[in-house]
């Protein structure tokens, strides 16, 4: 432990007493409250020493456990961004807690705060880049990273993960899998299994990419348009498995593994972009999608006065609205308007709707 004489001076709060000794041999422990943790990076410690001798076996010192009175909050820390949970039971169990958090796009404020907390991250071990963290260390050596990053996130941690991993790993950026590459994969997968790591490093792609491209990846798929029989399969599927009349409207609540096992010939990220971007507005009997409805769109946001566009109910600005196909269709609508804005990426959401005048379809 070393002294902070020639760093800037930062006002400290004494919050609790621990106590610092040595066994036999020549370890020195320290002993922490149970509510407070020596690996916490807000806490120091100093020692104040009984006498002038050195530590000696079965010798105590008393030390003060400070914390900085800038730490942040612990009421910033959201419980669904400390806990690695991935199954519907571990959702369920926090919702049932009252928990909630945020998905789908990440807003620039979000980006700015997790790249900041990776910066403070690597910059207090003093490391130059993240990368080395995130691709090289064993879990081991990392296992506060992702705890840490997702510090003021209300997002899960396993989102939060792989947010970095795609922003860090340049594999991920490769760009769209020529057939070339679709044969070698399913050669891939045939000997490796679900190893993506190595059938990735195989492509010169990342694990995820892999993952991902394997998992829409079927045999039997068609390409390009769909046939009038596929279409009804797909109808005859949804409404089964949603257990509706045809012609409802349904946009959510059902399979889409099963729908594209019923329909055969396609997977299921083509079944459910082809229902919920074209067949759920047709059957249901939608309208055409006019310049007036961008502004309608527009409007719409800008009267519901939220700061952050997670706060969107796409479901709620899509109901009784006949010419919109789906809530992930209209929320794609609105994607399509805002990247007709230059600097769309720096500005933030609120500082966007609250001066309507820079969507271009207010002109």
């Amino acid at each position: 432990m070393s002294t902070r004489e020639d760093e800037e001076t930062v006002t400290l709060e004494s919050v609790s007493s621990v106590t610092l000794s040595q066994d036999s041999d020549g370890s020195i422990i320290l002993h922490c409250p149970q509510h407070v943790s020596e690996r916490d990076e807000s806490f120091e410690v100093t020692m104040t020493a009984t006498s002038d001798s050195d530590i000696t076996e079965g010798g105590v010192a008393q030390i003060q456990l400070l914390q900085r009175e800038d730490t942040q909050n612990s009421e910033e820390m959201s419980p669904v961004s400390q806990a690695w949970f991935t199954t519907k039971e571990d959702k369920d169990t926090l919702v049932n807690k009252g928990h909630k958090w945020k998905q789908g796009m990440w807003s620039k404020e979000e980006i700015d705060l997790l790249m900041s907390n990776i910066q403070q991250y690597v910059k207090g071990r003093g490391m130059e880049d993240p990368a080395e963290i995130i691709f090289e260390m064993s879990k081991e050596e990392r296992k506060d990273f992702y705890r840490s990053v997702a510090w003021g996130l209300n997002r899960p941690l396993f989102a939060v993960y792989r947010r970095v991993l795609r922003m860090y790993d340049n594999r991920n950026h490769v760009g769209k899998y020529t057939p070339v590459e679709i044969d070698k994969l399913k050669e891939l997968r045939q000997k490796h299994g679900n190893d993506w790591a190595t059938i990735g490093a195989a492509l010169g792609r990342s694990a995820s990419s892999v993952k991902d491209r394997c998992r829409l990846m079927k045999d039997t798929c068609n390409t390009g348009k769909w046939s009038e029989e596929e279409e009804k399969r797909l109808s005859d599927s949804v409404y089964a498995l949603a257990g509706v009349c045809p012609g409802r409207a349904v946009t959510g609540g059902v399979s889409w593994a099963a729908v594209a096992d019923l329909v055969g010939t396609r997977s299921e990220k083509q079944c459910r972009s082809k229902w919920l971007n074209y067949l759920n507005w047709k059957q249901s009997g939608g309208t055409e999608w006019t310049k007036d409805d961008d502004l309608n769109l527009v409007n719409r946001i800008v009267e519901l006065d939220v700061e952050d566009e997670n706060e969107l109910k796409w479901e709620e600005l899509a109901g009784g609205w006949s010419s919109v196909r789906s809530p992930q269709w209209l929320r794609s609508k609105w994607w399509a308007i805002k990247r007709q804005v230059a600097n769309h990426k720096e500005l933030p959401f609120q500082g966007m709707t609250s001066n309507p005048q820079v969507m271009p379809c207010t002109f």
